[in-house]
């Protein structure tokens, strides 16, 4: 699930965040009403970026295959909002604007969250789905962003999920280097996840291996939970970094050397037991490794899509592909 990213420096950004919404809503065959409030949502949140917060990044993801809708994600690292449900207001502004636009976002929105702290920027999540699509479930939820390096039309990671046995199973995958070679290594890897029939991580990475042989290979991590229990069960290869967030603070998970592909001899898994609610972060080697959810307050009780885009926002290195997913284990929050 490749994701869009638009940068906003002025005025001229809300047109290609349109743009760039209205040919996702194609990609993905979204009906016209639906289309016609992502393109209003993508507008929107461009021109508050710019008149608010000195500029930033919307980036849209497909929600995915089988349930379709897209997730705009407006970041930026402005002033934040001292009173963010005075701003949700109509008629409220602090730039001299009619002050409609994050009301309209709200009511265009299938489902919306915001985390802003005063004078480090704000992060809002518009969620743009069908009328009469379920809404999020909170059982086990998957979200992420999944971002091409500047200058490359196509991203070398991606990720997936899907229901497999009575559990959830969950993929990243980081095609080695970037551009059009590292992105056929991540599309064979998503292929071979959504088709296999196992849910167990060692299985689906050896099937993912066969399937990786003929391209330059990848780092892959695969997990899984069972639907209403309390157990991870995960095994990764190569560098893929993630921990798991709860009561007592940050578990790292271990992923072992190698390349699917290529050079695969360690293929264990591992399991970890959880608290009743959990967050689970994966992310590629286009993220800063030295950071911790200690420093975000909050932000693990937001919607793992938002949890997700704040990371991105503030630790993406800038010189490679760029990818966090994020899965809520359990419906309470963190």
């Amino acid at each position: 699930m490749t994701s869009i990213s638009v940068r906003v420096e002025g005025p001229d950004q809300a047109g290609e965040a349109r743009r760039a919404a209205a040919g996702l809503a194609r990609q993905l065959g979204l009906d016209e009403t639906t289309s016609g409030r992502l393109a209003i949502v993508a507008i929107e949140c461009a021109n508050n970026l710019w008149k608010h917060g000195g500029g930033g990044e919307i980036v849209l993801t497909p929600i995915d295959p089988e349930d379709p809708g897209v997730e705009v994600l407006a970041l930026d690292k402005g002033p934040g909002m001292r009173d963010p449900e005075r701003c949700f207001q109509d008629g409220y502004s602090t730039a001299g604007s009619s002050g409609t636009g994050l009301g309209a976002i709200r009511r265009l929105a299938s489902e919306y969250d915001l985390y802003t702290i005063a004078d480090k920027g704000t992060a809002l999540l518009a969620r743009v789905k069908p009328a009469g699509a379920p809404l999020s479930t909170p059982r086990c939820a998957v979200r992420g962003v999944s971002v091409p390096v500047h200058g490359e039309t196509v991203c070398g990671d991606d990720f997936a999920a899907a229901e497999k046995n009575g559990s959830m199973a969950f993929l990243l995958v980081d095609g080695l280097g970037h551009g059009p070679l590292a992105a056929d290594c991540a599309t064979a890897a998503v292929e071979a996840f959504r088709e296999s029939r196992s849910d167990l991580p060692p299985d689906l990475i050896q099937e993912i291996h066969g399937a990786l042989r003929a391209t330059r290979g990848a780092a892959v991590a695969v997990g899984r939970f069972d639907l209403g229990g309390r157990e991870l069960r995960f095994t990764g290869i190569g560098n893929i970094a993630g921990f798991i967030w709860g009561k007592g603070g940050a578990r790292h998970l271990l992923s072992h050397p190698g390349i699917v592909g290529h050079d695969v001899r360690n293929v264990r898994q591992l399991t970890y037991e959880l608290d009743e609610s959990v967050l689970v972060v994966l992310y590629s080697d286009g993220i800063l490794t030295h950071w911790s959810l200690e420093s975000y307050g909050g932000l693990p009780s937001r919607d793992p899509a938002l949890v997700a885009g704040v990371i991105y926002r503030d630790q993406k290195r800038g010189r490679d592909d760029a990818t966090v997913v994020v899965v809520r284990a359990g419906s309470r929050p963190v």
